[in-house]
């Protein structure tokens, strides 16, 4: 298809704006550079090799996943340091086994003592040791052991005292970003996290506990707050190619939205004033009630209207 025009492409048809990806790519590798942090883009909005080349700067090193599928895709591809952000599955413990042992990096994330405990019950070969980040709750509403809760602390001092694992990290995820309306808000979700995290790495360190630390959400690396900067890593995921969700919560604007929805308009009624439209509903209409917008908004993609304008969409849509 290359050098093709799009009208060749059968529809619907994701199209990506590489130009733009590489351009949103680079935003954050400077943000990050300037904060001074690591960053460890998440590999779950794209899944493809060419978008992991171009965030990882052709390093093919330190990103995030949310599935094992991912983990061994990126693996048989040649990454390495890849962290499975997800609350450790225990009929998984296998296959991360497998990971760790093939890899010169493999981490898993756990919430649980229960957890700790399958990885106990599976040392790794050859001395290798599990690399675990646990999974810290900063008031997100997401998953993780409450930072407040003096359980965090113990589940922390057990994983450093577990014979053949290590504690490589503490990972939050400010997903309640994704709630906030315009830079303010950003600011002020970013800020909490970051310092109820660096609150949690001081009791670590009182302790005698050191280790990386870690919080995500595109917002919130999209315009970081100064003490950010403390962190070792952030991991946004979706800023690759952002979406109408970014640019209403204030992440980006329109323009730097790299992917659009291609579609064909395949039937017409002037008497109802309609057009036919190969796709789908099910996939558009849950944010368009969310958001009570006069468009159609769902995921990374938009359907603009005029208010005396209706369609009607046949088929799925898949994203």
């Amino acid at each position: 298809m290359e050098g093709e025009p799009l009208s060749a492409l059968f529809t619907p048809a994701l199209v990506v704006d590489v130009d733009k990806v590489k351009r949103n790519a680079q935003r954050m590798i400077e943000r990050c550079e300037k904060l001074g942090v690591q960053l460890r883009p998440h590999m779950k909005t794209h899944k493809t090799l060419e978008c992991a080349d171009i965030l990882t700067g052709g390093s093919r090193r330190c990103i995030v996943v949310s599935t094992l599928a991912e983990a061994c895709f990126y693996a048989d591809h040649g990454f390495d340091d890849i962290l499975y952000a997800y609350c450790l599955p225990f009929d998984k413990v296998e296959r991360c086994a497998a990971l760790s042992e093939r890899l010169d990096l493999f981490q898993v994330l756990l919430d649980h003592p229960d957890a700790l405990e399958q990885l106990k019950k599976r040392p790794l070969r050859d001395g290798r040791l599990w690399h675990v980040w646990l999974k810290l709750d900063c008031n997100n509403g997401r998953a993780g052991v409450l930072h407040s809760e003096p359980e965090a602390l113990r589940l922390a001092q057990d994983i450093t005292e577990t014979a053949g694992v290590e504690l490589t990290g503490v990972y939050t995820h400010c997903g309640n970003t994704y709630n906030c309306r315009g830079v303010d808000q950003i600011h002020t979700v970013a800020q909490e996290t970051t310092s109820f995290t660096l609150q949690f790495m001081e009791k670590l360190k009182a302790v005698g506990i050191t280790c990386k630390s870690s919080i995500g959400s595109t917002p919130s690396c999209s315009h970081p707050v100064k003490d950010m900067a403390l962190l070792s890593e952030v991991h946004p995921g979706n800023y690759v190619f952002y979406d109408v969700q970014q640019s209403l919560i204030g992440s980006c604007s329109l323009e730097d939205v790299a992917v659009r929805v291609l579609t064909r308009v395949i039937g017409h009624s002037p008497h109802r004033n309609q057009l036919l439209i190969d796709c789908g509903w099910s996939g558009i209409r849950y944010d368009l009630y969310q958001l009570c917008l006069p468009t159609f908004v769902f995921a990374q993609w938009t359907f603009l209207y005029h208010f005396r304008f209706k369609y009607i969409i046949y088929g799925h849509f898949w994203i």
